[in-house]
């Protein structure tokens, strides 16, 4: 979208020179209107500064700047914005002053909700796409620091017991700093569940041997118990070998249990 500004000088040279200056832009690359000539007057009386009116297309950067701007004034927050411009064409945001933790809102929600509202402006006219990120009171380094924190205590409890441990809800950009620190930990791993605002992350054990002993424990109480039974008034067997019956002498068998071999 075009942007339209008004400048006046002594002269319509002077307008054009100061526009150059304060739009950080050669000549080239704007276009002017001349809306008034300067005056002379008479003994200084009457007389008036020449008038311009300048027509340019803002850059990526400047169109977000302005609405970044206009939109903390409306808020009634006085903040001083800051911008570093990277290697690979991504603009990073940083505000600092007084009562900006409206800004931020729990856990960083309201500052997510900014900085897509930001992309969607630095991206709605070009065709690159421009990655956006914007910052409070350097808030997503001290939140980032709390939940590597977080992971490392919450690894040592789920190695410790065994067990799946389940994340509160947490945005992309916080899932992706617990997912990183959990591959930095050994016998732990990390996966998410759930959709939209309820997504969470959950750590669970991979210690094989704490597995298979636990299976091994459980195979040994499913085994039957044995008990062994001693009779002490029980007689002990004879056993009598014949080609038949009826050459057994019973009388040498009598009160013995007979058995087929």
């Amino acid at each position: 979208m075009s942007k339209e500004l008004i400048f006046t000088a002594k002269s319509v040279e002077e307008a054009v020179e100061a526009a150059t200056k304060a739009l950080g832009r050669a000549k080239s690359d704007f276009s002017y209107e001349v809306l008034e000539e300067a005056k002379k007057g008479f003994l200084g009386i009457g007389s008036s500064d020449a008038k311009i009116k300048v027509s340019f297309e803002p850059s990526v950067r400047e169109a977000t700047e302005e609405f970044l701007q206009n939109l903390i004034r409306n808020m009634g927050l006085n903040a001083t914005l800051s911008c570093e411009e990277k290697e690979d064409g991504e603009l990073s945001y940083q505000l600092s002053g007084e009562g900006l933790g409206v800004l931020i809102g729990h856990h960083g929600e309201v500052l997510e909700s900014l900085q897509y509202l930001l992309s969607l402006v630095t991206n709605r006219h070009g065709d690159d796409f421009v990655r956006v990120t914007i910052d409070v009171e350097n808030y997503r380094a001290k939140r980032e620091e709390t939940l590597k924190t977080l992971a490392r205590k919450t690894a040592a409890r789920v190695k410790k017991s065994g067990r799946n441990v389940t994340f509160e809800p947490m945005s992309a950009y916080e899932r992706r700093i617990i997912h990183s620190q959990a591959q930095e930990l050994e016998g732990v791993t990390t996966h998410s569940i759930g959709s939209g605002d309820q997504r969470r992350v959950v750590m669970t054990p991979t210690d094989p041997v704490k597995r298979e002993h636990k299976h091994k424990k459980e195979e040994k109480t499913d085994k039957p118990k044995v008990v062994y039974e001693y009779n002490p008034v029980r007689e002990p067997r004879k056993i009598v070998k014949a080609k038949s019956i009826e050459e057994i002498n019973l009388a040498d068998v009598e009160d013995t249990e007979m058995v087929h071999l």
